[in-house]
C-alpha cells in the first residue's frame, strides 16, 4: 500500500444555462458533466432543451480533432439528455472536449483519465452531501463549490480542477424533491456545473431522490450492481481504490444487495491491485447529530466493511449523508 490518499470532504445542506447559436440551435439546459471514467474511456452527459444529435468533439490539445457519437433520450417535454462515451484514451492523461447538439456547442473543457490501478498513483477524492435546496440558504451549494472547493484546489494545492480531484462522492439527496424536474437543472446540476465538467460525478440515491426515474436518465453509472438493480448500487475503480456505492433507501433495504457486497468484498480481497476501499451510501448506521437518522441496514454494511479490513488487512472507510452536519463520529 504505498500511495497516499488525500480526502477533502465537504457536507453541506442546502438546498439554466442557455445559450444560443444559429439555425438549429438549443438551449443547453444542463452543461456536459463527467461520468463513470476508467483509464481507457469516460461518459459525457448533458442536456439540450431540443435536438438529438450527441457529439462530443475531443483530442489532446484544444484543437480537438476527434469526434464521437452517442445517443439521446427523453427528458422534459422536448428536452433529451444526451450521453457519449469517448473509448480508446489512454490512462493518466489529459484530454480536451466540447459537446455539440447541432449548431450548439459548450465551451472547452479538460479532464484527465484515471491511472492503472497497478500504477497505485496518489489519489484526491472529494465527498459531499445533502445539497438539496434549502430556502433558509439558497445559494449555499454553489458557495461551497465556487468558494470552496475551486479556491481550495487552485490557491491552497495550486492545481486545476482536473488534475486536483480525481472524482467526486455524493452519498444522496442531490435535490429536495427528485419529482420536480426543473429542480435538477437548477438546484443540483447549475451549481456543480464547474466542478463536474472537469471531475467525474458519482451519486448514490437519498431519500430526497424519491427514487425517480429522472435521477437514473441523467446519470451513467458502472453497470456492475445486482441484475434489475442496475446503477442503485454498483463500484468503480480509481487507482488502487474501490469506491462501492451503496442503496440504503426502504425499498432497497434488501438481502440481494448484502449478497452483491459480499461478493464485491471477496473479490477486493484476492484482488492485489486494490489496496482501499471507500463506501458511499445515504443513511448512517450511527450519528452523533441526529439519533433519529440511523439506520440498522447501513449498520450491516458497515459491518461487512470492517469485517473485510480485519481480514483481508485493506483500510475501508464509509461516507454517508441525511444527518446534514459533517461528522467524523465519536
Amino acid at each position: 500500500m504505498k500511495t497516499t490518499i488525500t480526502s477533502l470532504c465537504v457536507l453541506a445542506a442546502l438546498g439554466s444555462i442557455a445559450w444560443t447559436n444559429n439555425a438549429l440551435a438549443h438551449t443547453m439546459e444542463v452543461k456536459p458533466f463527467l461520468q463513470t471514467a476508467t483509464p481507457q474511456s469516460i461518459w459525457i452527459n448533458w442536456e439540450t432543451g431540443s435536438g438529438s444529435q450527441s457529439i462530443v468533439e475531443w483530442g489532446l490539445s484544444t484543437s480537438l480533432g476527434q469526434s464521437t457519437s452517442g445517443s439521446a433520450k427523453t427528458g422534459f417535454g422536448l428536452s433529451r439528455i444526451h450521453e457519449v462515451q469517448l473509448t480508446g484514451l489512454a490512462p493518466n492523461t489529459v484530454y480536451y472536449y466540447r459537446v455539440k447538439t447541432d449548431n450548439t456547442y459548450s465551451d472547452i473543457y479538460q479532464f484527465k483519465t484515471p491511472a492503472l490501478s497497478q500504477s497505485e498513483q496518489h489519489s484526491r477524492i472529494l465527498a459531499m452531501s445533502d445539497m438539496q435546496y434549502d430556502s433558509g440558504n439558497p445559494s449555499k451549494f454553489k458557495e461551497v463549490i465556487e468558494q470552496g472547493v475551486i479556491p481550495y484546489v487552485s490557491e491552497v494545492l495550486g492545481k486545476e480542477l482536473h488534475e486536483g480531484i480525481n472524482m467526486t462522492l455524493i452519498p444522496g439527496d442531490l435535490v429536495a424533491d427528485g419529482t420536480n424536474y426543473l429542480s435538477w437543472r437548477t438546484t443540483f446540476f447549475s451549481p456543480i456545473a464547474p466542478l463536474a465538467a472537469k471531475v467525474p460525478t458519482y451519486p448514490a440515491p437519498g431519500n430526497h431522490e424519491y427514487n425517480t426515474d429522472t435521477y437514473f436518465k441523467f446519470f451513467t453509472l458502472p453497470q456492475n450492481g445486482t441484475p434489475n438493480y442496475m446503477e442503485h448500487w454498483y463500484y468503480h475503480d480509481q487507482s488502487n481504490i474501490r469506491v462501492i456505492s451503496m442503496d440504503s433507501n426502504s425499498n432497497y433495504r434488501i438481502q440481494a444487495q448484502l449478497d452483491w457486497l459480499d461478493n464485491v468484498l471477496a473479490d477486493t480481497c484476492s484482488n492485489q491491485q486494490i489496496d482501499f476501499v471507500f463506501a458511499q451510501m445515504h443513511h448512517p448506521h450511527k450519528s452523533e447529530m441526529w439519533v433519529e437518522g440511523e439506520l440498522d441496514y447501513s449498520g450491516q454494511i458497515v459491518a461487512k466493511l470492517e469485517q473485510f479490513s480485519s481480514a483481508c488487512s485493506k483500510p475501508s472507510i464509509h461516507f454517508f449523508g441525511h444527518t446534514h452536519a459533517y461528522s467524523r463520529g465519536v
